[in-house]
């Protein structure tokens, strides 16, 4: 089987619920071949040679045994996968075998829709040879973060991150189109971001400053932070005072722009 019209071909390994869902999304852009876990157990290498794949899509409840001896057999081929997964306490340890994307199936349908974009958009980009962009270490550079997830070095721009949010040893960045499962505390990633740009509203979350759409008081010391996106976070108790300063603060630049504006 090959692709026609430079559209990728791609194995896709998930439930009946869950490979309706991102047919959805993708299959106007790509040559799907589906196939069930049941199907691909003892032999996924050999679905993979046979349909030709360019790209793995594994969907998952959760990350079991037969979703990790599947991730094993696409790295043997070298064969780009991305995982599809419901549970966001077991994206973590595909990470312990290889440097490889997951969308959070929970998210919204447009997130979701997005991640698959960015994979599928990854793939056509190699087909055609296209090289990656040169790396811009000009002091004019925008700022960004390097990040470690699984064997590999990311650069994630500031401007990309919605939210970073604790995972047990780990933290997730969120950006507009996927989500990033990193080996980093969230002191060490809070040290490397701009503290006028972001703020840390609880142990567990970071979130920028500039995407604050609302701070809501629930009760005596308890605050949630909605942004931009629509996302909420619990504010920590020791985290509402910095919080509180910078809301005073912006009220007062707000009131001195429009006295001398």
């Amino acid at each position: 089987m090959h692709a026609q019209e430079n559209r990728p071909v791609i194995l896709m390994c998930a439930p009946d619920e869950i490979g309706d869902g991102l047919q959805s999304h993708i299959a106007d852009r790509c040559e799907l071949v589906r196939v069930s876990h049941e199907r691909a157990h003892g032999q996924f290498d050999k679905l993979v040679d046979d349909s030709g794949a360019g790209g793995i899509i594994l969907g998952a409840h959760q990350v079991d045994r037969d979703v990790r001896e599947f991730a094993a057999s696409a790295d043997r081929t070298e064969t780009p996968y991305l995982l599809a997964v419901e549970s966001t306490h077991q994206a973590h340890l595909m990470f312990e075998l290889s440097a490889r994307d997951y969308v959070l199936l929970t998210m919204p349908d447009g997130y979701v829709a997005a991640c698959l974009d960015r994979f599928l958009d990854s793939l056509q980009r190699q087909t055609s040879g296209a090289s990656a962009q040169p790396q811009d270490n000009s002091p004019s550079a925008p700022p960004a973060i390097w990040v470690r997830t699984g064997h590999a070095e990311r650069k994630i721009l500031h401007s990309a991150i919605r939210s970073i949010s604790a995972d047990r040893d780990y933290a997730v960045i969120e950006t507009d189109n996927t989500s990033l499962l990193v080996r980093s505390t969230m002191t060490a990633l809070e040290a490397e971001l701009d503290s006028d740009a972001f703020l840390r509203i609880h142990r567990s979350h970071i979130v920028p400053v500039n995407d604050i759409r609302e701070v809501r008081t629930l009760g005596p010391n308890r605050h949630e932070v909605t942004l931009r996106n629509g996302r909420s976070f619990m504010v920590g108790r020791t985290y509402w005072p910095r919080i509180r300063a910078l809301l005073r603060g912006q009220s007062r630049k707000v009131t001195s722009r429009l006295q001398h504006g």
